[in-house]
């Protein structure tokens, strides 16, 4: 169900029709079967976006929001009204009872910047909301930093103010409090002013925590100031700040213009409006499971960038627990499940799922990060449709870029388990060699560039780090490898910074791990490789392997299942490919939140071992 006022957003006039053959192209830029974007007012708000002045409230009211943990519901006319009250009290010209500034129009000055340091909560996508409407500017924090993390992350944003649950208090006051603890990566002062804090309470009657206003006294407050009509400003203007994943180095500030957020909205509007236009049904309400962070770019899209465009309700889950989240989706009949890859592990190896009524569900999709596709496979055949899970690829840099799409649309096949779709609405592609940055052969392997309304201006004050961005003006460096197939679909290879070079050919990680979960006996249920030191002194790298075992791997003795997992690479892959640093058993793979592989950690602790091991040598010698 989309009212008339966002079905404008769409289609445009030269949107293909469904029914209609999307035609291949071998030209070196390539674009979406969906076609380009609508157009849209240059200075529109996102606040203007999902509530548009003249009809905000456009469809009958539903529950939009339900908290897993208490049940406490939020209705999208509630939603509505709290934003508005909110907003009066959070914006600089108001009443301004915490004592926010105007916010930068970019990054070229300086102004007011409120984190939100916050587990997933209704408050969330609120304040968000509440940002828009008031022309803050807003950056989503982990609220599982560490100080030290959560120090660097709040220079990197230049955070002056925060929203923070009453949780975390303890935290952001410890990190005032420390101070800087070295690793200094910024030339950025430390801008937060202590006096600036709102406490996210889960206790809707307190007015204050330690001291400082709740978000729920705020919202009382706002209920009794009359409405102030005033034209919202949009566009390029500086909406919200990302925090990076940090797998390598600090985590930086990713700056989202009110342009990017609102089509990144119609992506999502485009492909689910077209899609059932295709399939001859209307647009269902849905149900979705809200496990991802609601600070993460995928968690953003979900919680905050889909109010009121689509009829949904979402169930919030503040922490990931696997029979908990079984639990919610045989009580509310959960019917879209949006996930990371190792959630996807998780559900598709446990005996649990078993135990519940999965029945409801007719949507699963990963994003965030490479999903295996024995893994996609697996938990595909526990849900009603039996078909594998797809996984939809984008970046903090460019919210959505590509996803597979309903087979027969377009003329188009379907998009196997290990692909990553067609491009989404309005996104241009090329696929360069990354050295020469010259284009490939189509169906060669290369470095993904993109270019669209989507792609982030570029990182918060760090004009070096957004340079290495853009090779070429508009056009963003993925920094990922793709091969473009016949029918312009991409095929995920690896990160360019984990091939691993050996003796000048280049591997793909993934390929090495997706060939040790696929063992015949099933003895690896998770796999990392990375390129360590080959020991010859000359700077060369082996591929080396820690695996997780499977119960079944378990059952061996850990010798006899390390020769089978190398005579397996040996069988399938090329010798430059094999393990010849070695397989090691572990425990666990460390990973970001979002799924996201740490092999710098693994190599790092291997390389360390390796060198305490020598000086032990040493001094016995």
């Amino acid at each position: 169900m989309m009212s008339k006022a966002l079905l404008k957003y769409t289609t445009g006039p030269n949107s293909p029709d469904v029914h209609s053959k999307y035609q291949p192209t071998d030209e070196v830029i390539f674009r979406s079967p969906f076609g380009p974007f609508p157009k849209v007012d240059p200075d529109l708000n996102l606040h203007d976006f999902f509530f548009p002045p003249d009809n905000p409230l456009h469809s009958p009211d539903h529950d939009l929001f339900i908290d897993a943990a208490t049940g406490t519901t939020v209705s999208l006319y509630q939603f509505h009204d709290r934003v508005l009250c909110l907003s009066r009290v959070l914006r600089h010209d108001g009443p301004n009872p915490v004592g926010l500034g105007k916010s930068p129009y970019d990054d070229s000055g300086s102004g007011e910047i409120i984190g939100i340091l916050s587990k997933n909560h209704l408050a969330w996508p609120l304040l968000a909301h509440s940002c828009f409407r008031s022309e803050l500017v807003f950056g989503g924090i982990s609220p599982n930093s560490t100080p030290y993390e959560l120090y660097h992350v709040m220079r990197k944003m230049q955070t002056t103010s925060m929203a923070v649950h009453e949780s975390l208090l303890p935290l952001l006051l410890q990190t005032v409090k420390n101070g800087p603890q070295g690793g200094n990566d910024s030339t950025l002062d430390f801008v937060f002013d202590p006096r600036k804090i709102i406490i996210i309470s889960d206790d809707p009657a307190l007015d204050t925590v330690h001291g400082y206003p709740t978000v729920e006294s705020l919202i009382r407050l706002g209920s009794t100031l009359p409405e102030r009509p005033r034209k919202l400003l949009g566009g390029d203007r500086l909406c919200y700040l990302l925090q990076s994943s940090g797998t390598s180095g600090f985590p930086k500030a990713m700056m989202i213009s009110h342009k990017n957020a609102v089509h990144t909205t119609m992506q999502s509007m485009i492909t689910s409006s077209r899609t059932a236009e295709f399939l001859g049904v209307p647009l269902q309400q849905s149900v979705v499971l809200g496990i991802i962070p609601a600070y993460h770019s995928f968690g953003l899209i979900l919680w905050t960038l889909r109010v009121n465009v689509t009829r949904c309700t979402n169930v919030l889950m503040s922490k990931w627990d696997l029979e908990t989240a079984l639990q919610l989706i045989e009580k509310y009949k959960v019917t879209v499940l949006p996930l990371v890859p190792p959630l996807v592990r998780q559900l598709a190896l446990s005996p649990l799922t078993e135990k519940y009524d999965l029945s409801s569900v007719v949507a699963a999709a990963s994003a965030a990060a490479y999903l295996p596709p024995d893994v996609a496979h697996a938990l595909g055949q526990k849900l009603p449709q039996k078909a594998p899970i797809p996984s939809g690829y984008g970046l903090s840099e460019a919210l959505s870029i590509a996803q597979p799409i309903t087979e027969g649309i377009f003329g188009l096949s379907r998009s196997e388990p290990g692909t990553i779709g067609h491009l989404l609405p309005g996104v241009e592609a090329k696929v360069v060699n990354p050295d020469t940055y010259e284009p490939v052969a189509k169906g060669s392997k290369g470095e993904l560039w993109v270019r669209a309304p989507v792609v982030t201006p570029g990182y918060f004050k760090d004009r070096t780090a957004t340079a290495e961005l853009f090779a070429e003006p508009g056009w963003l460096r993925t920094g990922d490898l793709v091969k473009r197939d016949a029918e312009d679909r991409l095929h995920y290879l690896d990160r360019l910074k984990e091939m691993i070079k050996v003796k000048g050919l280049q591997v793909a990680a993934t390929e090495v791990e997706d060939t040790l979960l696929s063992h015949p006996d099933r003895l690896v249920r998770d796999a990392c490789v990375a390129g360590v030191d080959n020991g010859r002194g000359d700077g060369g790298l082996f591929p080396r392997a820690w695996v997780v075992l499977s119960d079944e791997g378990r059952r061996h003795a850990p010798e006899r299942v390390i020769q089978q997992l190398d005579a397996f690479v040996k069988s399938r892959l090329s010798k430059y490919k094999h393990l010849a640093g070695g397989i090691e058993i572990v425990d666990s793979i460390p990973r970001t939140p979002s799924g996201k592989m740490l092999r710098r950690e693994m190599r790092d602790r291997h390389h360390a071992r390796q060198k305490d091991k020598d000086k032990q040598e040493k001094a016995r010698l």
